[in-house]
């Protein structure tokens, strides 16, 4: 079984992408051996209100049955921010809180988003940071100039230490190391995928002796970039307990039985 922390639904202003429907990108997820997948709105990042991305992502998976595991995108510098987080949550059944500063223009550490965080942790949703979407040498002119800051996601981590935190699509082996003091010193928990994690050097295994084989989780980052890599660094990964990264550790993150 695998659980897939990080894809995406909906459409990319700066070029076209396969598979960025629900049907469509559940079966390519299934055809790659993914079992469920965590899955958020693209619409949601780029509208001004970004609820009605998160509306439209629960229409569209509500014939996928349970593969889809929906986290809301929420901006806390938009007014009405804690309904629309409590909606997603407690109505729509969301499981996690995707967070983008880079492309909603604040600090992980400004007080709109340390409360919305600490909302998060009171009511058990992990907060999910992905270092970016795409990688910024190759994009539109158009596009954010900015990567998640690893000095902002240091400060946070101690603002919001109740919080759980998953970072993502990134250099996590290094940021695993960097953060390492801090979140030793933290109640809530903290995991990395290894999206852009090499493989074929010591970085992959570093990820795992810096966060821990109980706090590296999958992530393909589909339909923006293939799966068949991540599934490749399974099989080189050189641990007797895959299956927690494959799929136990989310499964105990999001209380998925």
């Amino acid at each position: 079984m695998i659980i897939d922390v990080n894809t995406y639904l909906g459409h990319w202003p700066f070029r076209k992408i396969n598979h960025n429907e629900s049907h469509s990108l559940s079966a390519y997820l299934k055809k790659s051996q993914i079992d469920q997948a965590c899955v958020s709105s693209l619409n949601a990042i780029f509208y001004k209100d970004t609820q009605q991305g998160n509306l439209e992502l629960a229409e569209e998976i509500k014939g996928e049955g349970d593969f889809f595991i929906p986290f809301a995108v929420i901006n806390p510098t938009y007014a009405g921010w804690e309904k629309d987080f409590i909606y997603c949550i407690s109505t729509l059944k969301m499981k996690g809180l995707m967070l983008y500063p880079y492309y909603h223009g604040y600090k992980l550490t400004d007080d709109c988003a340390v409360s919305l965080i600490n909302l998060a942790a009171k009511m058990n949703v992990p907060v999910h940071l992905p270092c970016a979407i795409e990688n910024i040498r190759q994009k539109h002119p158009m596009d954010t100039e900015e990567n998640l800051s690893l000095s902002q996601v240091s400060e946070v981590l101690s603002l919001c230490s109740d919080a759980d935190f998953i970072i993502s699509n990134g250099s996590t082996h290094a940021m695993a190391k960097s953060l390492k003091n801090i979140i030793d010193q933290r109640n809530g928990e903290v995991f990395f995928d290894f999206a852009r994690v090499e493989v074929f050097t010591e970085d992959l295994d570093q990820l795992i002796d810096y966060a821990g084989i109980d706090h590296v989780v999958f992530g393909s980052v589909a339909p923006f970039q293939y799966i068949d890599p991540q599934l490749v660094k399974l099989n080189y990964l050189k641990t007797d307990d895959l299956d927690k990264i494959k799929y136990k550790n989310l499964s105990r993150l999001l209380r998925i039985k």
